[in-house]
């Protein structure tokens, strides 16, 4: 099985989608076929014995329209196209118009005048036929159709201006359309924009500048201040402020050195930067979010699958209508408005355009919807799940107190423990490393090393012991506790903590306490998504349940179930939808075991960067950085969406009545007709272009 993408050039609304998807699917060999109208492209799953893509190509072209492999410039290529059919559609603007006021003025014989309209209107009305014939042969009646039926109709009585006006501004109206839909295609491409057309790599022993398509896995790259990263990969040297706003929409830069990951894209602002290519071109982070959110683009909203419908039964209801006013009126004029005004095209647009720029939006911010489908289920959300750790927490333990018990400082009594631990690979040693690297301390290599597994070490410095670990360990190694010490360990425990004992050379020196901390303005998250609604907070972690209730009562969330086994947390989710009255369960996790739960969920929700390949895959919506406020800002803008889609649906609805009605009545001229038709189109796109700037 494969996927193949194909750009559809010609389709002019949702029904011509729906005949390119019905040929696609109707080649052997093809499991299924998705196309966006908006995106102007095709999705494909193919079986592995399709050779290749010219079958698909051929059967687009059976189908009327046009098809090829997506080209690299291909906003360029579009802009260049926008351009010439803006020209064209100015001059046939600018020839009917000569000919109607050489008509009205009668500088030239009426012959001449009507003669530069026609040929304006067969300009004009050209592209339009061949989209209704195209429509018909596919056994569909869609807008273009009606305003053929309209302009044939027009012309068949001597209007010919009319028949010519109105075909120039159903173009024009398609022109606008176009325009607005490329503003939401550009909000995506500006991402792959990011990636700088060169970068400086050392071969050699030389830096030489190459081009950035050249680049391969383990090329060691050197980015200075100023310049875009062009490679996902690791620092081997140097120290810089990076900018990951396009990647993961943090807002302010964060500090970058040895070890560290960075990504394609983000801008080193200060300092300079050695990397060692990790993935590059079509496997970097930023070409996989363009690809994610290229795929969520083609995946309908459930309104939308539903609306598609109920349009496939509203236009030959129009050409019923139509048929009546002018059996009632005997007025040919009245029945074409009507036919004009009526098709459904901002009914149809409403959902796909917003849903295509909230998606794009989101993916600007760091926050990844795979499809319409997940944005409605999110603005329907009532309960929100936590995983603890990873999620709520960062973790990894950190150091939180340091208390001494004898002469030496604070930093002495790090120094020691880290002196001790620095040969350990356990979490807790990290963590006291961290500390004393926060502190500037030097930490040599310790003379002997010895672990006790989860109880501690012990290792020696300068002829002098140091014994580092839980208290077991400090009776094994004879050192005597005392009372205050256990009542001060005991303290510590009740609230969540781990306690490390520090002793040197035979008495104690202190403790060190680590907890898995809580993320910054976690609490600041979880109020927010209340203020927005959610009624129900609830933590699921596999921890105690005594260090669960820590984290909780600091979170004011709801509910806490500790304890518990993957395939539980996934049972729990189910009660929870099972209980829910309306709305839905989203869960948000970070880890393998979180999966399960993932899947289950109305929603799932994957923690950023430090989540798993398996959350991610099983997530419908992923953040790219660990940050949860990103939670709510995907809440609000998935309800905003929704609201958007109803505005747009409301209106395209009650304006297509008053039209049809005041058309029908006599009210509304043709011309008059072709101008509301396509305000109503424009319009909602337009508002559904709001959502680009969402905040």
């Amino acid at each position: 099985m494969k996927t193949v993408k194909l750009q559809v050039d010609a389709m002019s609304c949702a029904s011509c989608a729906k005949a390119v998807e019905k040929a696609l699917s109707a080649v052997t060999g093809v499991d299924k076929a998705s196309v966006n109208f908006v995106s102007k492209t095709a999705t494909v799953n193919v079986q592995n014995t399709l050779a290749n893509e010219q079958p698909l190509i051929d059967a687009v072209k059976r189908a009327g329209y046009s098809a090829h492999l997506p080209v690299r410039d291909r906003e360029t290529q579009e802009n260049r196209a926008a351009r010439r059919q803006f020209v064209k559609v100015i001059g046939i603007g600018a020839l009917l118009v000569v000919g109607w006021v050489l008509g009205a003025t009668k500088l030239v014989p009426a012959t001449v005048a009507t003669g530069l309209v026609i040929i304006a209107l067969v300009l004009a009305a050209w592209p339009i036929f061949l989209r209704a014939i195209k429509a018909l042969l596919g056994k569909r009646l869609d807008a273009d159709v009606l305003v053929t039926i309209a302009v044939i109709a027009a012309s068949s009585v001597g209007e010919f201006v009319a028949a010519a006006e109105v075909a120039f501004i159903m173009l024009l109206g398609a022109q606008l359309e176009e325009y607005t839909i490329r503003r939401a295609r550009r909000s995506l491409g500006s991402l792959l924009s990011l990636v700088p057309p060169t970068a400086h790599v050392r071969r050699d022993g030389k830096e030489e500048e190459v081009a950035a398509a050249e680049l391969q896995v383990g090329d060691v790259v050197v980015v200075r201040a100023g310049e875009r990263i062009p490679v996902d990969g690791v620092v081997q040297s140097g120290m810089a402020s990076v900018n990951q706003a396009p990647v993961t929409g943090e807002s302010m830069p964060v500090d970058r050195s040895e070890g560290d990951e960075v990504f394609v894209g983000t801008l080193a602002e200060t300092g300079a930067l050695i990397i060692e290519a990790r993935r590059v071109g079509e496997d970097t982070t930023l070409a996989r979010i363009a690809q994610l959110v290229e795929a969520a683009q083609q995946r309908e909203a459930p309104i939308q699958r539903t609306l598609d419908r109920a349009a496939g039964w509203l236009v030959p209801i129009m050409l019923t209508l139509s048929a009546l006013v002018y059996v009632f009126s005997h007025d040919v004029a009245r029945a074409i408005t009507v036919l004009i005004v009526a098709c459904p095209c901002a009914l149809i647009l409403a959902t796909p355009t917003a849903v295509m720029a909230a998606i794009a939006r989101a993916a600007r911010a760091g926050v990844l919807i795979k499809g319409g489908q997940y944005l409605e289920a999110t603005a329907r959300l009532h309960t929100i799940v936590f995983d603890k750790t990873g999620t709520l927490t960062h973790g990894e333990p950190e150091v939180t107190h340091v208390s001494r018990f004898d002469q030496h400082s604070e930093a002495e009594l790090v120094q020691m423990a880290a002196v001790a631990e620095k040969m350990s690979a356990h979490p807790v040693a990290r963590a006291i490393m961290r500390k004393a690297t926060a502190l500037g301390l030097v930490t040599e290599d310790p003379a002997t090393f010895e672990a006790h597994h989860g109880r501690g070490v012990v290792a020696e410095r300068n002829g002098q012991k140091l014994v580092v670990g839980q208290t077991g360990l400090m009776d094994d190694q004879s050192i005597v506790m005392s009372d205050a010490l256990h009542t001060h360990m005991d303290e510590h425990h009740d609230e969540g903590h781990t306690t490390i004992v520090v002793a040197h050379d035979g008495e104690i020196c202190g403790t060190i306490c680590v907890a898995d901390t809580v993320r910054a303005r976690a609490d600041e998250a979880i109020s927010d998504l209340r203020k927005m609604g959610i009624e129900k907070v609830v933590m699921l972690t596999g921890d105690n349940k005594r260090v669960a209730m820590q984290i909780a009562d600091k979170l004011g969330i709801d509910e806490v179930k500790a304890d518990v086994l993957p395939e539980q947390k996934a049972a729990h989710i189910e009660s929870l939808r099972q209980k829910g009255r309306l709305g839905g369960v989203a869960m948000v996790g970070d880890g393998i075991n979180d999966a399960p739960a993932l899947s289950v969920a109305d929603v799932g929700i994957a923690m950023g960067l430090g989540g798993t390949d398996v959350a991610h895959e099983a997530a419908d919506i992923a953040l790219m950085a660990d940050d949860l406020s990103k939670i709510a800002f995907a809440v609000g803008l998935s309800r905003h969406t929704l609201q958007i889609i109803k505005q747009g649906l409301l209106f395209a609805l009650v304006y297509n009545v008053v039209m049809v009605t005041t058309a029908a009545t006599g009210h509304l001229h043709m011309i008059g007709g072709a101008i509301a038709h396509q305000f109503s189109s424009v319009l909602v796109i337009v508002n559904a272009m709001r959502l680009l700037r969402y905040r």
